[in-house]
């Protein structure tokens, strides 16, 4: 990375925004349980599995504000250590890395990120809530330059809750938005109520795009236990790879309209993936991938990687410049 290793680099920049970033993957993601065999000799330590990767693809993975697995999700890209190296990084830290100085030892980004754009306070009730802010103006600016410049971006699962209420350019580099505690404002100049969410259901998820590079291996399609979404999506500005067979309605979120049997949402997309471009970068958006019953699917961890592969490649870079999609003014 030009000389410059991964702590280092993520040392300046969490100096630069003024925190910690915590430097996980061996620090924080825990051993698969060992494989059935003579094991260790007795009194020594099982080796530890491969941290970080040593592939040629080098990924940001970015997360903050959303609880999850941490050691199930970094074993899922601990997985593709053959094909990628990837560094951690937390908000508001991530924040630094959209310049494209800092962005550049990186080939694509992957955003498991949720609610950036908030902070955390506590409530009158004594709920901790999460208080919308608007992006800086240097974060603006690095993201225009950085989408300019052609920087690929894959988005996972809850990664469309960031920035929905302050930030509508960010929300269109997406292509949808979210948000399951806040009704959502001014998306496309419309009003949605807080946006819809079972986790544990079963769904069979059909590529609509057999010829795509991320469908590779699908066959027609797979099935996964995942957390569904009802959202605002926009069909009209993204190429669809993906589609559900849980209609995106609100008969499909029993255990939400349960809760609160005043809820409504509109209808919406059953899209489950798509590709789209923003400026002169490539943009994957995959909606699974909310815990292990979906990380351990290997055919979503053959979907990940293959989103990851693609937009890292000169093919997908060439394709969004030829394609641009103007974002920024």
């Amino acid at each position: 990375m030009s000389g410059v290793s991964r702590r280092q680099l993520l040392t300046r920049s969490a100096m630069a925004v003024g925190g910690a970033i915590p430097l996980l993957g061996a620090a924080n993601a825990q051993a698969p349980a060992p494989a059935k065999g003579p094991g260790p000799a007795p009194g020594q330590a099982p080796p530890a599995p491969p941290q970080w990767g040593g592939g040629p693809i080098r990924v940001l993975l970015i997360t903050g504000f959303h609880p999850y697995d941490r050691a199930g999700f970094f074993n899922l890209f601990d997985s593709f250590g053959k094909e990628i190296s990837w560094t951690h990084v937390d908000h508001p830290a991530a924040e630094a890395f959209f310049d494209p100085a800092l962005a550049e030892p990186f080939d694509v980004f992957v955003f498991y990120d949720a609610f950036a754009g908030s902070e955390r306070k506590m409530g009158p009730d004594g709920r901790v809530q999460n208080i919308p802010r608007e992006p800086s103006l240097k974060l603006q600016k690095n993201t225009k330059a950085l989408l300019r410049k052609g920087k690929p971006l894959v988005f996972l699962h809850h990664s469309i809750a960031s920035w929905v209420h302050t930030w509508p350019q960010w929300v269109e580099v997406m292509g949808a938005a979210a948000d399951w505690g806040s009704p959502l404002k001014n998306i496309r100049g419309k009003s949605y109520p807080n946006s819809g969410a079972a986790s544990g259901t079963k769904e069979h998820i059909s590529v609509v795009d057999r010829t795509h590079p991320i469908t590779q291996g699908l066959g027609e399609g797979f099935d996964i236990v995942d957390e569904m979404y009802l959202n605002p999506m926009f069909e009209d500005s993204v190429h669809p790879l993906l589609r559900t067979n849980i209609p995106a309605r609100i008969e499909s979120f029993p255990a939400r309209m349960q809760r609160d049997p005043n809820w409504k949402h509109p209808p919406d997309s059953n899209m489950a993936g798509w590709v789209k471009t923003a400026e002169k970068s490539p943009v994957v958006y995959l909606r699974n991938g909310h815990d292990r019953l979906a990380w351990e699917n290997p055919a979503y961890q053959k979907l990940v990687m293959n989103a990851i592969r693609w937009a890292a490649s000169k093919e997908a870079m060439a394709w969004a410049a030829a394609n641009p999609k103007k974002i920024f003014a």
